[in-house]
């Protein structure tokens, strides 16, 4: 899975942290099935510890907290980048085991912190999405209204995604879409995990349940 992490553009969500510690690292053959699945299961990892840093910041350090979200952003799509490209059975079925509301639910915060990747770079900055809440823990702070792609982007592949952040994520909570988000995504890793050691042959059930009421649904 070489291609695990998207093509990005300058000056977007923050790059793969290293450390002296192997994180980071790939193991197994160039190009093997298990060093592809070694790195998604750091970009799960890494996911998770993104979601924590938000939720550990008091937000009383802003570019710290906005920082934060704006990694969270990055992982996030770049696993569902990952799992959709090397696991579409398995995306796909997870997909068919929600009831629709969840499933619409999941398909446009995905789609909406696709679009705040897509513009980050071009002519936003990650503050221009929050909106901090002055004494609150960063979790408890929201993403802002922004206003359609300019002219100049506004493609029909860019519309779509702004339509789904305005729906999903706009005046949410920071953490409500990527909480829900994250958690399919690592339901399904889990899944081809125990799949590939043949424990199990499907998302299990429960799992599906949580992410079915991780997050209230907008008709």
């Amino acid at each position: 899975m070489a291609d695990i992490r998207e093509r990005d553009q300058p000056g977007t969500v923050p790059r793969p942290r290293r450390d002296g510690g192997g994180r980071g690292t790939r193991t197994g053959s160039p190009g093997s099935q298990d060093a592809g699945e070694d790195a998604l299961a750091w970009s799960v990892a890494a996911m998770s510890g993104a979601l924590r840093r938000i939720g550990d910041s008091s937000g009383a350090d802003v570019p710290q907290a906005v920082a934060a979200a704006t990694e969270a952003v990055w992982w996030v799509t770049v696993v569902d980048a990952a799992i959709t490209r090397h696991y579409p059975a398995a995306y796909g079925g997870a997909l068919a085991a929600l009831d629709p509301a969840a499933r619409r639910a999941v398909e446009r915060s995905v789609a909406g912190l696709r679009f705040i990747r897509g513009q980050l770079g071009y002519s936003a900055d990650p503050g221009d999405f929050i909106q901090p809440a002055p004494g609150a823990p960063a979790a408890a702070w929201t993403w802002r209204s922004v206003p359609p792609p300019s002219p100049q982007r506004g493609t029909v592949r860019d519309t779509s995604p702004y339509r789904e952040y305005r729906t999903q994520l706009a005046g949410r909570p920071l953490t409500e879409a990527l909480t829900l988000t994250a958690g399919f995504l690592s339901r399904i890793h889990t899944a081809i995990g125990n799949r590939r050691r043949g424990t199990a042959g499907q998302v299990p059930s429960a799992h599906i349940e949580a992410s079915r009421r991780a997050m209230p649904v907008r008709p």
